[in-house]
């Protein structure tokens, strides 16, 4: 559906919300600042939040390079529940969901993400009948603000919060790996990094708008004629993807960057790709669908009409197609 008149007269203003802000680059939060509780009443009475510390893998996996590897550390994992009673861990199912933000921004406690995640478990639970039997998990990774914590920080502290996971008893059948733009892009690599390991699939992916090429002079026509469309500017995105990349000499092309570019086999799972026709990361949602259904694996991929980079956070312009995909959301972890 065409975007009203009322979508189009906000733009302005949320496009300039979205690239106009302080430098991330040159500090790091702590771990006790990637830890930090949600702002007091900033949700609503009936959604739990606790933060638990994974402990680091004990082993690096073995796709990761390892003259690249960085300090293991241990990872804040957020568990937002609609009900404080849970069911046991074996019969709950599980959105494990990696924010966006470029690779050096994000949290799972900001608002913007917050009130995305309490809308996918209340349409889980519209499904259900019961707020008990679905829990998001989201964890607060080590973003590519120093040199430190550059490729491949994040994807160490995403296996060791899946691990925490796994480890506390919560079955793969039950779990679907998602996230938004970068975020996207880490739950695609993290589900290749499962597969390449001795750990269960997990049930599905849901990677949204994913940023899964990285490799930014590869844009398809489409994708720069969408620049005066979307919110996002990417004239910084040489910056962002050499701050991601580091001193790892990993590529942007290589499938550990851009998980477009993964060889995907008959193990992979079910995925559901969603994005808006405005966005101009769409090209790596369009890849993913031609590949995954090159290896015949089961994928759909829905396109938002005229919808921009970022749609999912921004509740107040969008709605309808919010709540639409958090329904398409709980229709493909519970079916």
């Amino acid at each position: 559906m065409p975007l009203t008149d009322e979508q189009r007269n906000a733009f302005p203003a949320i496009r300039t919300r979205f690239n106009v802000g302080p430098s991330p680059y040159g500090t790091a939060p702590s771990l006790d600042e990637r830890a930090r509780d949600p702002d007091p009443g900033s949700l609503p009475a009936d959604v739990t939040v606790r933060v638990e510390i994974a402990p680091p893998s004990p082993q690096p996996h073995p796709l990761l390079p390892s003259n690249a590897l960085r300090t293991p550390e241990r990872v804040p994992v957020y568990f937002f529940a609609l009900s404080s009673d849970g069911l046991e861990v074996a019969d709950t199912h599980v959105i494990f969901f990696i924010h966006g933000g470029a690779n050096v921004v994000g949290h799972p406690t900001q608002l913007p993400f917050a009130n995305f995640f309490i809308q996918l478990l209340r349409a889980v639970a519209s499904h259900t009948g019961d707020v008990r039997k679905c829990v998001l998990i989201a964890p607060s990774y080590r973003l590519a603000t120093v040199p430190e914590n550059a490729f491949p920080a994040a994807l160490q502290d995403l296996i060791a919060a899946y691990d925490h996971v796994l480890d506390k008893g919560y079955k793969p059948s039950n779990i679907v790996i998602a996230g938004d733009s970068a975020g996207g892009n880490h739950a695609v690599v993290l589900t290749h990094l499962i597969l390449q390991s001795d750990r269960q699939s997990p049930r599905g992916v849901i990677p949204i708008a994913p940023a899964a090429i990285q490799a930014y002079d590869q844009m398809s026509e489409y994708a720069k004629a969408q620049a005066s469309r979307d919110l996002i500017d990417l004239s910084t995105s040489g910056t962002l993807v050499s701050a991601y990349v580091g001193d790892s000499g990993v590529a942007p092309a290589d499938p550990l960057v851009s998980g477009a570019f993964i060889p995907f086999t008959a193990s992979w799972p079910k995925m559901l790709i969603l994005v808006g026709t405005a966005d101009q990361l769409i090209d790596a949602s369009r890849e993913l669908e031609k590949r995954l259904t090159a290896a015949k694996r089961p994928v759909e991929l829905v396109e938002y009409d005229e919808l921009p980079h970022g749609w999912w956070v921004l509740a107040q312009i969008y709605p309808d197609d919010i709540q639409d995909a958090a329904q398409r959301v709980a229709r493909f972890m519970l079916h």
